[in-house]
Formats: structure tokens, sequence, C-alpha cells
């Protein structure tokens, strides 16, 4: 027999090393030694979690956050799943399959619809119920490519009657996290899944890295910051890079203004990097879009904690009946026939027996959700069944959606 439970403040050091181990096995069992004097802040955030044996011996940890979000219209508990692992001695004996299944029932009893992760490797969690939430792409380009940004920005200025001779960059810090904040809800206000970031998730895990802490700048006025922009600095193969991590704009010229703030860094480095999501307008912006290398990347997974739960928490914006027959491995209070009737935008589920319209595993359920791609479209990219009038009714009732996870956990 297995337990699961919370890590006491004595097993820290077990935490650290088997997460250490796990994500960076070229440092050799001997990472697992840990001080727990050495740990910061950023090790303090979440809940710590194990499975362990009868004898009281760990055999794998997680760490859970217990973030908020938004989903079609409704705020909602999103726990985050994060630092997976298990060391070798305890593996290939569905210690990790406990620890999730018992992480998911944490999560119900908190009456939380869905949770999220970041996979080591999409096939390990797709057969564990979660699915893509979304992708990004990774934009690289000479700064030289930037050279648009400015005078464009100074035209959009003109454009819009904001010209403000009193906005500039600024160095920022920790201090800062609520200015940053206001740009970062502005920018994402219409997007779904985006987490709802506390000062200690800013001062943390944004203003502070685990190794080396970013670069933070903000451009705008004193009184009110309209863009930010975090980044590093890396060696690479072929000369310095400027990795930025995450830049937020409330209004189209200042988003320019961080491109001309990129562009300016071309004494220093040979590549700008920027993480964008995949309907980015960058590439349009460009003299010539061979100039920039773009690569599609897959982002973390999200995964329906409770089917009735989360069915009948969203809104919606069309009414329609339909019924789902639904497979969960992992959550048996998922596993059945639910039938879905939605009247006046609000939700109502049974369980039924009998016939269904719709059939598909949870993971393809989860995608539909957050509107990650239509029904029609997961027909063909997953194992969700059905006619084609089922198929536009689903399309009614979950359109695609602009969601994001944009947090790494």
């Amino acid at each position: 027999m297995t337990a699961y439970r919370p890590l006491t403040d004595d097993e820290t050091a077990t935490f650290h090393g088997f997460v250490t181990y796990a994500f960076r096995p070229q440092a050799g069992p001997e990472a697992m030694e840990y001080d727990p004097d050495d740990a910061d802040e950023r090790d303090r955030l979440g809940a710590k979690r194990g499975v362990f044996d009868d004898d009281g011996e760990p055999l794998a940890v997680c760490r859970h956050y217990w973030f908020e979000t938004t989903l079609r219209g409704e705020t909602v508990e999103m726990p985050g799943l994060s630092a997976v692992a298990s060391p070798p001695e305890h593996r290939r004996g569905g210690n990790v399959r406990r620890m999730l299944e018992a992480s998911v029932e944490e999560y119900h009893d908190r009456e939380a619809p869905i949770c999220a992760l970041w996979p080591f490797e999409y096939g390990f969690y797709r057969q564990y119920g979660w699915e893509t939430a979304n992708r990004y792409v990774d934009i690289s380009c000479p700064p030289e490519t930037l050279d648009f940004a400015a005078a464009a920005a100074d035209a959009e200025a003109e454009r819009t009657g904001q010209a403000d001779g009193d906005a500039r960059w600024r160095r920022l810090d920790g201090d800062d996290w609520a200015a940053v904040d206001a740009v970062y809800r502005a920018d994402t206000a219409d997007m779904d899944l985006t987490v709802d970031r506390d000062e200690d998730w800013w001062r943390h895990r944004r203003f502070s890295g685990w190794e080396d802490d970013p670069f933070v700048y903000g451009w705008g006025t004193e009184d009110e910051l309209r863009g930010y922009v975090i980044y590093e600095v890396d060696e690479g193969d072929d000369g310095r890079e400027l990795n930025v991590w995450e830049h937020r704009a409330r209004d189209h010229e200042a988003y320019l203004r961080i491109l001309a703030f990129c562009r300016d860094h071309d004494s220093q480095v040979s590549t700008v990097t920027l993480h964008e999501q995949p309907d980015t307008v960058l590439p349009d912006l460009v003299d010539d879009r061979g100039d920039v290398e773009t690569e599609l990347k897959g982002g973390p997974m999200v995964r329906i904690v409770d089917v009735a739960d989360a069915l009948e928490t969203v809104a919606y914006d069309a009414d329609g009946v339909v019924t789902l027959a639904v497979s969960d491995g992992l959550a048996p209070w998922n596993d059945g026939t639910f039938q879905l009737d939605v009247t006046d935008g609000a939700g109502t589920v049974h369980r039924v027996d009998g016939d269904h319209d719709a059939e598909l595993d949870v993971g393809a359920l989860s995608q539909l959700l957050v509107g990650y791609a239509p029904a029609d479209r997961l027909a063909k990219t997953t194992d969700l069944t059905a006619d084609d009038e089922t198929l536009a009714t689903l399309d009614r009732l979950f359109p695609e959606n602009d969601a994001a996870v944009l947090d790494f956990f």
C-alpha cells in the first residue's frame, strides 16, 4: 500500500533531491543532497506532495500551485501540477500514476473544474487524460530586422494622438510588480487560462530566476506603464542571444516600442528571440518574412477534473442538447455518459444510460472545453467520434477560444 500526503518541513530535502535528479540527471545522484538553508522564496511557493510506502519511504513527489484563471466567462480555480519526480529505484512501479490519481482527486475535493501542467513528454501525460491547451511560437531574427519599429511606433503615436514626450524606458524591480501586473491584465483581458498572478508570483517567478535574475524594463510615464519586457542575454553557438521571456503591451504603439527596444541591442547580440502567440503580427511587420525564423511549439497541457462540474461552470453563447460518452482511466467519476442541456447560456448536466451523440476521452473533451480547436477539427486529431449534426452542435456550444497558459511552472 502507498499513502499520498503533504510533505513535512523535514522532507523538503527529499523533495528537492528527487526533483533535481529528475530534471538534471547529468549532475548524478549526488545532486540529490540538498541543504534546506539554500532554499529561496521561489522554492517556498506551492504545496509539496508525495507518495510514500508503508515504511514511510518516499516514492514520488510533486508540487501543486493553486492558480485562479478565467474560462469561458467564469473565474475558476485551475491547479497547476509541477515537479513530478521519482528516483530511478522507484520507477516503473506505478508510483507516479498513483500520485497523479491522488492529485486529481485532491483537485476534485477542492471543486476545481480543470487543472494544467507543463509536460516533460506529451505522450506520457496524454495517457492520463491531459491534452495540449495552447501552442506558442518562438520568433528569432537579427536585431537589424527590427529597424522599422521605432519609426512605426512614432507613426502609430501620431495616428492615435497618444504621442507623449514623457514616456520612456526605465529599469524595473520587484517593487514595480503592481504596475507591470496592470499591463499584463490589460493585454490578456480577453484571453482565457491566463494565471491570476499575485505579488509573490511576480516577485519570485517573473522578476527572479533559478540561477540568474532576468532583466525587466518598462515603457511609459511615471503615472502609467504601457509596456514591459522581461529578458536575459544568453551565449549561443552563433553569438549572444537576447531571449525575451515575456513582453506585454497595452496597445500597438507600446508593442512597437518593445520591438525597438530589442533592436537597440544590436551592438551586444546577434539574435533576438521573442515568445509570441501563434497569431502574432510580427512576421507581417518586417520587410522580409524570410529574415525571421518562426518555430511553432507545443505549450502546456490541460485536463478536466470533473466533467459535470466543468460543463456546468462555463457560460455558453448558444443553446443546445448533446449527450457525451466520456472515457477517463484516471478519474472514475468522469467515466460514463453525460447529457449536457444548455438553455439561456447555462448548462445542466445529468448522467444518463443508453445512446449517446458523441464519444470521446477526457483529453479531447478538455480541448473542446477550453477552445483549443473546434469539434470538426478534433474529430480529425483526437478520438472524438460524432456525426456531422452533432459536430455542428458542439461547434456552437464550444467555439474556438483565445486561451493560453502563459506561465511556466
